[in-house]
């Protein structure tokens, strides 16, 4: 046995990577720029160089903090035209556009010299007095930078041009950037991009600070509060934990029976009135039967007997006895368990029933019936045991269910657990957020099949994980 989980801890460990290293692709992949998203001070219209530059310099400093000066990967596969540094271009959509028009001709020393005369431009438009004129240069020369398209350069530049035939001070600024981009036209090294070349950069990357950081438990910041994501997830993983195993517990309880009820009974009247009374609540869904039940017992027009949403009340104090918080806490949460419990009821006893009518079909319950067992102990200790191998199955899939959380129940409920979590990270684009919950539900699942497998030997004894 032990053999086996060694095995089976060290097949995970592969697995394990391959989750993160999605995890984290989703992540640098996502729409939007963090930085801009995480910082709240922008650059107004009639904003002074020195105050632009205190913006940019906020921008770099919280990039760095963020570590996305970093490179993204261990290795990075490009072209000979390539450089090892193009990751320091702070925003993204620049880098897109370089990356572009290194790939179009092949001559980073031209582009970049183009880049900086892009840049030294921009920087004298913000030293010119506030006007029209200037805010629109201003924009077309931020769309410039952000173009890895020639036809779209060659665009903006007439555009510009017109423009700076009224700005004298300008036109030499103008002409260098000009003349940056013609020579990026002029003088192509188109042979470099078919030279492959893998570039190296170590532990110094954005993976390598994002994996130790995942570790350690550390899932790094919130864009939509930049709170820490550890923090924001223990507050959630709370209620939803406190759900779920309260859920678990009395699904488990009530279905386990029921299936073998209707095994032994089967196809008798009970066994019918059972089964369908069970389909019955499985196909009702369950943001209906929260909202009736809300509507009818919930404050609604007919009986206000459970609080409609919350899990405590607004006078709710630490400073109460234990047990009037813990009255207070399931006296809030009776809706939402029921919400979350009833739609297991007859898939579980279902699974329950089948695998207790094949283990009752089997030579040795036979076997025990003859010796003269009586039908209850010939049930539970001999049948019972020996098909609970299809509860044990689905009894995997419940460790990633528990941090999961419900989005619709929760969301209804106000609870403040992890599915109403990652819904409003969904709504607020705030990926990290999202990302730790994939991640954390994707270890859970390996943690459930690793239990799944354990307690498939403790059930049946037949079951071994050692080549005899």
């Amino acid at each position: 046995m032990w053999q086996y989980l060694l095995k089976r801890i060290l097949f995970f460990i592969p697995t394990l990577f391959l989750i993160t290293l999605i995890s984290f692709t989703i992540s640098v992949n996502s729409p939007g720029d963090p930085v801009e998203q995480m910082l709240t001070v922008t650059t107004q219209q009639g904003a002074q160089l020195a105050e632009m530059q205190a913006t940019e310099k906020a921008y770099m400093a919280k990039r760095k903090e963020l570590g996305l000066d970093l490179p993204i990967f261990y290795l990075s596969l490009g072209c000979l035209a390539e450089p090892d540094t193009l990751h320091r271009i702070p925003k993204p959509q620049e880098q897109k556009a370089l990356k572009r028009l290194i790939y179009t001709y092949g001559n980073w020393e031209q582009i970049q010299n183009y880049y900086r005369a892009a840049q030294s431009f921009l920087y004298q438009l913000y030293t010119l007095p506030p006007s029209g004129t200037r805010s629109e240069l201003i924009a077309l020369t931020l769309q410039l930078k952000a173009s890895g398209k020639p036809q779209d350069i060659k665009r903006h530049l007439r555009k510009i041009a017109q423009l700076c035939d009224t700005i004298a001070s300008i036109q030499p600024a103008y002409q260098t950037l000009k003349k940056a981009f013609d020579a990026v036209e002029q003088q192509p090294q188109r042979w470099k991009i078919y030279i492959p070349k893998i570039i190296f950069h170590g532990t110094q990357n954005q993976y390598h600070r994002w994996l130790v950081g995942m570790l350690h438990l550390d899932f790094g910041i919130s864009y939509q509060d930049k709170r820490p994501i550890t923090t924001k997830l223990l507050e959630a993983l709370r209620w939803s934990l406190i759900i779920n195993v309260i859920s678990i517990l009395l699904t488990y309880l009530i279905s386990i029976p029921i299936g073998v009820f209707s095994a032994v009974k089967r196809d008798t009247l009970a066994d019918r009135i059972v089964t369908t009374t069970l389909f019955i609540l499985y196909s009702l869904p369950t943001f209906w039967v929260a909202t009736m039940l809300i509507f009818f017992f919930g404050g609604g027009d007919y009986w206000d007997i459970f609080p409609a949403s919350g899990v405590q009340d607004t006078m709710h104090s630490p400073d109460w006895p234990l047990w009037k918080r813990i009255a207070d806490w399931a006296y809030h949460l009776i809706l939402p368990v029921f919400c979350y419990t009833y739609g297991s009821f007859a898939f579980l006893s279902r699974q329950m029933r089948v695998g207790m009518l094949e283990v009752l079909n089997q030579d040795f319950i036979r076997t025990a019936r003859a010796k003269g067992l009586s039908e209850r102990k010939v049930i539970w200790k001999h049948a019972f045991r020996n098909s609970l191998i299809p509860i044990i199955t689905l009894f995997a899939a419940i460790f990633p269910a528990m941090v999961g959380g419900s989005v619709i129940l929760e969301t209804i409920f106000s609870i403040p657990g992890m599915g109403f979590l990652s819904y409003n990270a969904i709504i607020a684009r705030d990926y990290p957020v999202i990302v730790a919950v994939f991640t954390l539900a994707g270890v859970l699942t390996l943690v459930g099949i690793l239990v799944a497998d354990i307690l498939y030997a403790v059930v049946d004894p037949r079951i071994s994980y050692t080549k005899k």
